[in-house]
């Protein structure tokens, strides 16, 4: 048996369960498999092996760190594969029944290459090994590749979980609050639930990186999506490990560690309605060495407009409007590690995108000006970096360091038409710093039956500038954060103690503190416990608070000052009276918080497949929003007696009108006269909403060899989900998802990859329910929306792969809906895509 130092040290490597009998899974450890792995990252190829043969695997990611596995070819039993790997690395495999540990064969192996410490990057825990208890959502560089996703904001859009509203290219006008002004710079988020892009966590190696425009997110697009070697997804409220943000999830988006030699792709496409034509070039190249490697990727893409008059459903658009935009990017990205002895690494990830964004509402971007509209040509630029020396203290113990530096600019300029001459222009410019340092330690506390209580504890800074020009109004804001946390692992069970019905049982906890300059002090706790009664079977309870900063726009941009006729605000003034209404930011917001369950399952019945259920529950409160849809009878109304100050002296309205942007605002059509200000109605932005997200996520991966050489991969995933809102108390509970500009109540993706030794076929069918046009009185169903995605990949013999992609392949096209200007987009940009059928090649050759 295993001493307590190794056991689950470090890493649970991810395994497959056969089933509730383990002599079965040891009966097919003896049984041939056809193997065709490339040469490749140990870890990475020891886990290949042991989710096909469906055996749960042990091992220290100290042990694997940096070590290479040869190809692997052949018809091999699990034994004979796994001692090919980890010949001349100086480990060796113990078998038991439905699982092997790798361990080394006596002191430090020869020629060790890198420090102690855990460098395979976990996601939703500070503590390697750590196992989630809810279904982590992996999409692996080859899933991407098979789906014919050609960047990271595709692989988002293309997940269940998200919503594509918020940040993302192509959202139109009038789209719905929560999407406006938010897609400045082209950028691509995650949105899980459809909550928002900024509350969603979104990490680089358990990193975060600068945000981007104006919304607190990075721009996933800057990543060469050829260094990307996972992205894993954890639907559940995280802020307890990770900080702010992290309410509807984490995203970790995993880079290759190490790459040797020199691959070039090139892509090119478009939609066969018109417009989106792609042309995409990247290559990736590194070198590794006894003590470290490096690698660089660059990617530079141009992708055309699509014009609404080349769209059936957008005839009510002036037709050159653009409904997506002419977009080019270049990012470049470097990572790199070197080992200093045995027990000190320094590595460092760095990105660098630049790029621009021409885009048009009534006209388009790259025509003659012969009508009206608004012209919008953007320029972008982020840069990051995030450094990191992690040492081994022995006996289990390491210490981490880490930082970041990044800045993100965004410099646009709109110009606007009237019936074909300029009348105005409207520069904006954003700029974004983000910095961050922090130090932590973890290591075994004590023993339990079940292994060693692990701890995680650390402490950081982070700071955020903000600088903004926009309008005519100019302002930059920091904000300061203190924080400090501490996480526990408490393994009850483990398989080597064979208890009935508890075959692995564990308890997680964590607790953060952070200080917020400008939001004062916040705790968040999280419990997570696993139970596994037998193997192959997973029980999983999380429970958390967690809670997101209003981001530095939403509370610094300044409010404006309104003067009205009391008209249609109340009843029962003098017809005389006026009314001073404030709108916009606020600068006393605070933070959202959230409460989060998840109650999950995941069962592994026969070789190769894994089902999971998730049941999710979320109760989020003190959303920042405006308190107001309509000021309408506002001033007879008790509801909103909180926001209205009757008969207001003229200091209190001089206060008001001279801290507005721009000053008052007299829209009475008479001289400004304290006198017969009625009341001031303070509209402005605060903590106030309450919203409630419920629903089941369920997904399915199976791997089953169809004969020699020969594999049938089946994936699945979907989402069903109820959301709603209360703006105050007092005010009816309105509906969001099912709804036009939110999520719909069901959204799903499911695929099968058909492949040999040089072929593979695969198949999508994307799925996204209907949703409610609900803006008028006659409400209007808009249909669901399902699409079919193929993808042909052919190796040839010289190191080239050409892969086809027809993605809609039935070109889908979404449902039209009332728009009250031409420059209001014609169907909902949030739920539906104006690419259409979109026909791809690609041509991949590794040198």
């Amino acid at each position: 048996m295993m001493s307590g130092k190794y056991r689950f040290v470090h890493a649970l490597m991810a395994g497959v369960a056969l089933g509730c009998v383990p002599a079965v899974a040891h009966a097919q450890q003896h049984e041939k498999i056809v193997f065709d792995q490339p040469a490749q990252d140990l870890g990475d190829a020891l886990r290949s092996v042991a989710a096909r043969a469906a055996i749960e695997l042990y091992a220290l990611a100290d042990d694997l760190e940096g070590l290479q596995a040869p190809r692997l070819e052949g018809s091999l039993t699990t034994r004979e594969a796994i001692e090919a790997l980890l010949r001349g690395t100086g480990l060796v495999a113990q078998f038991e029944q439905g699982s092997v540990t790798i361990r080394r064969a006596g002191g430090r192996r020869a020629g060790q290459t890198s420090s102690q410490s855990d460098q395979i990057v976990v996601t939703g825990s500070r503590i390697k090994g750590a196992p989630s208890p809810v279904p982590v959502t992996t999409v692996t560089s080859e899933d991407i590749r098979n789906g014919g996703l050609n960047d990271l904001g595709e692989v988002a859009r293309s997940l269940p979980q998200n919503f594509g509203g918020g940040q993302n290219p192509g959202i139109g006008n009038t789209q719905g609050a929560q999407n406006e002004n938010v897609n400045v710079n082209g950028a691509s988020t995650f949105n899980l639930r459809g909550i928002g892009p900024n509350a969603t966590l979104t990490l680089i190696n358990g990193n975060r990186f600068a945000f981007s425009g104006i919304n607190s997110v990075i721009d996933v697009s800057a990543i060469p999506v050829a260094a990307v070697e996972r992205v894993e997804v954890i639907a559940d409220g995280a802020s307890a490990i990770y900080g702010a943000d992290a309410v509807a999830g984490v995203v970790n988006i995993i880079l290759r560690k190490s790459y040797d030699g020199v691959s070039t792709t090139a892509r090119v496409g478009g939609s066969t309605d018109g417009g989106n034509f792609q042309q995409q070039l990247s290559v990736l190249a590194g070198t590794s060495w006894s003590t470290g490697g490096v690698l660089a990727a660059y990617d530079v893409s141009s992708t055309s407009s699509i014009q609404a008059g080349s769209r059936s459903y957008a005839v009510s658009n002036n037709p050159d409007a653009t409904l997506f935009p002419d977009l080019r990017r270049h990012a470049i990205l470097v990572s790199a590690h070197q080992a200093f002895g045995d027990r000190v690494e320094l590595s460092a990830d760095a990105i660098f995108k630049t790029g621009r964004q021409i885009g048009a509402s009534g006209f388009s971007a790259t025509v003659p000006v012969t009508t009206s509209g608004n012209q919008v040509r953007t320029e972008f630029e982020t840069f990051g970096i995030a450094p990191k020396i992690v040492v081994d203290l022995s006996d289990g113990w390491t210490f981490e360091t880490l930082g970041f530096y990044g800045t993100d600019t965004t410099d646009g300029l709109t110009r606007v038409y009237s019936g074909g001459i300029q009348t105005s222009t409207g520069p904006r410019y954003f700029f974004n710093r983000n910095f961050s340092v922090e130090a932590g330690l973890q290591g075994a506390l004590f023993e339990l039956p079940g292994g060693p209580a692990r701890i995680a504890a650390g402490a950081g800074y982070r700071s955020s500038f903000f600088e903004a020009r926009l309008g005519g109004r100019a302002f930059d804001q920091l904000r300061r954060n203190y924080f400090a946390y501490g996480e526990l692992f408490l393994p009850l069970t483990s398989p080597e103690q064979g208890v009935a019905l508890a075959h692995r049982a564990s308890l997680t906890g964590a607790l953060r503190y952070e200080d917020n300059s400008d939001s004062g002090d916040i705790v968040t706790p999280k419990l997570g416990m696993i139970h596994e009664p037998v193997a192959g079977l997973t029980f999983g309870i999380s429970w958390g608070k967690s809670f997101k900063l209003p981001t530095l726009f939403q509370q610094y941009t300044g409010y404006s000052a309104v003067l009205v006729p009391v008209g249609g605000f109340g009843q029962g003034f003098p017809a005389s009276s006026t009314l001073a209404i404030a709108q916009g930011a606020s600068e006393m917001l605070g933070p959202e918080r959230s409460e989060n369950w998840t109650f999950s399952a995941t069962v592994k019945p026969v070789r190769g497949l894994e089902l999971s259920a998730a049941y999710f529950h979320i109760d989020y409160t003190d959303r920042v929003t405006p308190p107001l849809a309509s000021g309408a009878g506002a001033l007879n109304n008790p509801i909103f007696a909180d926001l209205i100050t009757f008969n207001p002296s003229a200091a209190l309205l001089d206060a008001l009108f001279s801290g507005a942007n721009g000053g008052l605002q007299n829209g009475t059509g008479a001289p400004y006269d304290p006198r017969r200000v009625i009341a001031l109605l303070d509209a402005r932005t605060r903590n106030i909403a309450q919203q409630t997200y419920s629903g089941v996520d369920v997904g399915l991966r199976y791997d089953l060899e169809t004969g020699p050489g020969q594999r049938l991969s089946l994936s699945g995933g979907g989402t069903w989900m109820e959301s709603s809102q209360r703006l105050l108390p007092g005010l009816p509970v309105t509906e969001l998802a099912g709804n036009i500009f939110f999520p719909p109540h069901v959204r799903a993706r499911a695929g099968a990859t058909y492949s040999t030794k040089r072929f593979s076929l695969s198949s999508f069918v994307n799925h996204s329910g209907g949703v409610t046009d609900n803006r008028r009185p006659v409400r209007t169903k808009l249909s669901s929306f399902t699409t079919l995605d193929l993808t042909a990949r052919l190796t040839l013999g010289t190191g080239t792969e050409i892969a086809l992609n027809a993605l809609n392949l039935f070109n889908e096209k979404p449902d039209r809906i009332f728009t009250a200007a031409a420059f209001d987009a014609a169907f909902d940009t949030t739920n539906y895509s104006a690419v259409g059928r979109f026909l791809g090649l690609t041509v991949r050759h590794d040198w």
